[in-house]
């Protein structure tokens, strides 16, 4: 393959993964937002290498891999009951694992009540018994506890993407990065 080739190639990859994460979100109903306008990606070029990299709101790494709770008990309500906390997702590769992210680890540049208060407006959910700001907190306390399993959008769309790359694209890539740490 010659260079314009695999620049087309990789162009064609990486909006197929944006594509593909974008209807991902949807089907999970949480399309159309902030999030998946910030979904995109970029070709670079690194001295002699071409680097595809995408790019999406931090939001959009814990909706994709999950976030891990503080464990404990709600006490009443529909997450009644003890909580672990232990949540996953499914990678690129099929395998599931843990999630790498857990409430309070000071990972996260925004608040977490912030983002929820803002939901909870948007979509009109406080009532005349509760206040948005009472309910922030609730739903804040009951994602603290239990966190949330990360629903993979990304993930699945970069596994997908991966399978169209043809063949000789992956060999070459192979012999790349094979190259690459035998020289180091």
């Amino acid at each position: 393959m010659n260079l314009k080739e695999i620049q087309e190639t990789l162009n064609t990859f990486g909006q197929g993964v944006v594509d593909k994460a974008k209807k991902n979100l949807a089907a999970k109903g949480k399309g159309g937002g902030a999030l998946s306008k910030s979904i995109r990606f970029r070709i670079n070029k690194k001295s002699d290498m071409l680097v595809v990299n995408f790019y999406m709101t931090d939001y959009g790494t814990f909706q994709d891999k999950g976030v891990k709770g503080a464990g404990g008990e709600i006490k009443s309500g529909k997450h009644k009951g003890q909580w672990g906390g232990r949540r996953h997702f499914i990678t690129w590769e099929g395998k599931r694992k843990d999630s790498p992210y857990k409430f309070g680890s000071g990972r996260s540049s925004g608040s977490i009540y912030k983002g929820i208060e803002s939901f909870v407006k948007r979509k009109g959910i406080s009532s005349s018994k509760i206040s948005a700001k009472g309910l922030t907190h609730a739903i804040v306390k009951v994602l603290w506890i239990k966190g949330f399993h990360g629903i993979s959008f990304f993930q699945n769309a970069l596994s997908v993407g991966l399978q169209t790359l043809p063949t000789e694209l992956l060999e070459s890539i192979e012999t790349d990065i094979i190259n690459s740490l035998t020289k180091k």
